[in-house]
């Protein structure tokens, strides 16, 4: 929002020339003076393609310039300065009358076109209303009341647009553009105020250096980053119909088409950015789309070239690392991430990602000490705090454990339930673990392992024994389901099974160290058990005489 002084300021100047009648210079006045902006910037926009006199035609083109940033777009108030400067190269601010951002755009654009040759003089008054020509169509549009009729002057503009030499190509397109935006047609609109703004990049380029049309890079990301990356893409097509080799205009559309989820045109238009630069960021981008494409080995590749390309690229780095951790690659995964962080400790997925391969290699205080460092960039993300909760269960301190793992559930995060139900276990609330435990839709066998250990806790082995023996049948391989179901079994009083169960799952992968123990204790347990049932025999009958 301009300050009032200046805004009373602009007014001022909006009002300095009345011309009489309904001019639509005298009209964007009234709609300036009623801020309908839209409205005032169209007819200044008209007054000033009607006008002849060049430095007339600049003050016109400088007040729309103040129009568009009173509607906050900068970009076409630097357009419209760059007009003014075009037709009067000398123009110079009175800065009392302008704010700071003003005179900075001022300054930054005339930069820019020191060395742009001024446009030749509009053909006198009288002779621009020739059907066909900028003035007769923009009057035609703007009587026009149907669909009907905007086809029409969209065939009119098109039959312009192919006599019209590049220089003065854009005004034409800007007509077409807003035909094309009345008639629906929204994306072809998008695309051909793309098309504007990399012909006027082009002309006012320096000579002999690559064009890039960076405000329409920049509209083409915001556009991205509020949702709307067709609107991105169409622009970026635009771009690249007047910049067919534009390595950064062939970047971005493959962003947009990525976020638009249209990935076969995004890895093209990747793949032809390359032909010419082989920057590490395509390969990353292609990397992303060849993720989402569901073709793993060749995002591993794309990410593999691009730390090839930036060996220090941080983003490469996670995104391989990252990769190589989904394929169970954990020597690769560790190794890379680990590059990463170093590179960028703020990484925040990468950082928790690596947390998670400490935890599965028993390193719990180091995963703790990465999700506290994960915390101090997004302290209350809730995917963070769940891992946090989980490596403080892993440490031993349930407590804290179960306030981060609650708090993740309750955003919606279901999967911390299981390591939840088990911190509660731990902190002896075992009647709250079972009764989380029946509210999950599928447990798995993590969720029966969990169970089994609460009914154990609960004094309720026998149930325990039957979810863990079907537990042991789908883990045949594994120690630890076998070793609890032999602390069941022992806790049943079934001392001789439990002691074979025991012995068999002290020679599997998974069981703890004291397996053998346990078994040889069970043994003992069953031997002690026979000769106390053997002492309550009682002595046979005496012989009868």
């Amino acid at each position: 929002m301009l300050p009032r002084l200046a805004a009373l300021a602009i007014l001022s100047l909006l009002t300095a020339i009345e011309l009489p009648g309904a001019d639509p210079l005298s009209e964007a006045t009234d709609a300036f003076r009623k801020a309908d902006w839209p409205k005032a910037a169209k007819l200044f926009v008209t007054a000033a393609e009607a006008e002849s006199d060049n430095t007339k035609r600049a003050e016109i083109r400088l007040r729309l310039a103040q129009v568009y940033f009173l509607m906050n777009n900068r970009p076409k108030a630097e357009e419209a300065l760059a007009a003014a400067l075009a037709d009067q190269p000398q123009l110079e601010l009175v800065p009392e009358l302008y704010t700071d951002d003003f005179l900075r755009a001022f300054a930054r654009v005339k930069a820019r076109t020191a060395n742009t040759p001024a446009r030749p003089a509009p053909p006198a008054p009288g002779a621009g209303t020739a059907p066909g020509t900028q003035v007769a169509i923009r009057r035609r549009l703007a009587d026009a009341v149907d669909n009907t009729a905007l086809e029409g002057a969209l065939a009119d503009i098109q039959t312009l647009e192919n006599d019209t030499p590049p220089s003065s190509l854009p005004e034409v397109l800007e007509l077409k553009a807003e035909a094309l935006d009345r008639l629906g047609r929204s994306g072809e609109a998008v695309e051909q105020r793309g098309r504007i703004m990399a012909l006027r990049a082009a002309a006012t380029a320096p000579p002999n250096t690559p064009v890039v049309p960076l405000d329409a890079l920049l509209e083409a990301r915001r556009l991205i980053a509020s949702g709307r990356p067709e609107d991105a893409g169409a622009l970026m097509s635009g771009v690249l119909q007047a910049l067919p080799s534009c390595v950064a205009a062939l970047e971005v559309r493959g962003e947009a088409l990525l976020e638009a989820g249209s990935l076969d045109d995004a890895a093209t238009a990747l793949r032809t950015a390359m032909i010419t630069s082989e920057k590490p960021e395509l390969w990353l981008l292609l990397g992303e789309v060849e993720l989402k494409r569901g073709r793993i080995p060749s995002a591993r590749d794309a990410f593999r070239r691009a730390v090839d390309l930036d060996p220090g690229n941080d983003r490469a780095l996670a995104a391989l690392g990252l990769l190589a951790a989904r394929m169970e690659d954990v020597s690769t995964a560790r190794e890379m991430l680990d590059r990463a962080l170093n590179a960028n400790g703020t990484l925040l997925e990468a950082r928790v990602v690596r947390a998670q391969i400490a935890l599965e290699e028993q390193q719990a205080n180091a995963a703790l000490q990465h999700l506290q460092r994960a915390l101090q960039v997004k302290p209350d993300d809730p995917w963070v705090n769940g891992w946090y909760g989980v490596a403080n269960l892993a440490v031993g301190n349930p407590s804290v454990a179960i306030e981060r793992l609650e708090a993740a559930r309750k955003a919606g995060l279901e999967s911390f339930s299981l390591p939840l139900a088990e911190a509660m276990r731990r902190q002896g609330k075992v009647a709250e673990a079972l009764a989380l435990l029946d509210g999950l839709r599928e447990a798995g066998a993590e969720g029966r392992m969990v169970r089994a250990r609460c009914l154990l806790d609960s004094g309720r082995p026998p149930e325990a024994v039957n979810l863990l023996r079907e537990l042991s049948v789908e883990r045949q391989g594994s120690g630890r389901e076998r070793y609890l179901l032999g602390a069941a079994l022992h806790a049943s009083r079934n001392w001789s099974e439990a002691a074979t169960i025991l012995v068999a799952a002290s020679g599997l992968g998974g069981a703890p160290s004291t397996a053998r123990e346990a078994a040889s204790n069970a043994e003992a347990t069953h031997q002690a058990q026979e000769l106390m049932d053997s002492a309550l025999v009682p002595p046979p009958s005496p012989p009868k005489d």
